[in-house]
């Protein structure tokens, strides 16, 4: 059978254009995700928390509702584990995050150096309305002070939108990849052979 070429080329248009309707989908996914990562209802700070700190009680009446929590470590030269805990009314443990948080610093033979991970996120989502708790736990007591801890009520959850966003999006390189195929290869070529022009000088 033979393919005409006109046709060829109208659905190769027709599957671009699709593609890239595509692509306009997921950049309103991460743009909507960032848009609820940043949104907040309500927050709450609380700092220098004894360890085994019970924060509530959380008035969960939305089952949509998401707290972002944010833990961030100002310790110098020091580090700390920090866990916690979702606690429901009867203060049962529901599930349980952490991360370990630290800073570095000091003098090479290059000067003053530095290295840390100061910041632990964490997104809880409560399946049920009613009332819950939080607890924070750390594996040195003295450093819990040196903890600023955040709650944010957030207006919806921004993993979804990412998550669906990313999917799309390798969905389309690859679409977009086998569609344009001779194209892609061709500027690959290219790249690569100026690439060699620069090694070879």
């Amino acid at each position: 059978m033979k393919i005409n070429p006109q046709q060829k080329l109208r659905d190769k248009l027709f599957f671009n254009n699709i593609c890239i309707i595509i692509c306009v989908f997921c950049i309103v996914c991460y743009c909507t995700a960032l848009s609820l990562q940043k949104s907040s209802k309500q927050h709450y700070e609380f700092s220098s928390l004894p360890n085994n700190a019970i924060v509530g009680p959380i008035k969960i009446n939305d089952k949509s509702a998401v707290y972002k929590v944010t833990a961030t470590f100002y310790g110098n030269n020091s580090a700390v584990y920090l866990s916690g805990e979702a606690l429901d009314a009867d203060k049962d443990t529901i599930y349980e995050f952490g991360k370990d948080l630290w800073h570095e610093s000091g003098y090479d033979s290059e000067g003053y150096w530095s290295e840390s991970e100061r910041q632990m996120v964490a997104y809880l989502t409560f399946s049920e309305k009613g009332t819950y708790y939080l607890q924070f736990n750390s594996d040195n007591n003295y450093n819990l002070n040196n903890l600023l801890i955040r709650l944010d009520l957030q207006k919806g959850s921004s993993v979804a939108h990412s998550q669906v966003g990313t999917i799309f999006m390798i969905l389309i390189m690859i679409a977009g990849y086998f569609l344009n195929k001779k194209w892609v290869d061709e500027k690959v070529t290219i790249i690569m052979d100026k690439i060699r022009d620069e090694l070879d000088d």
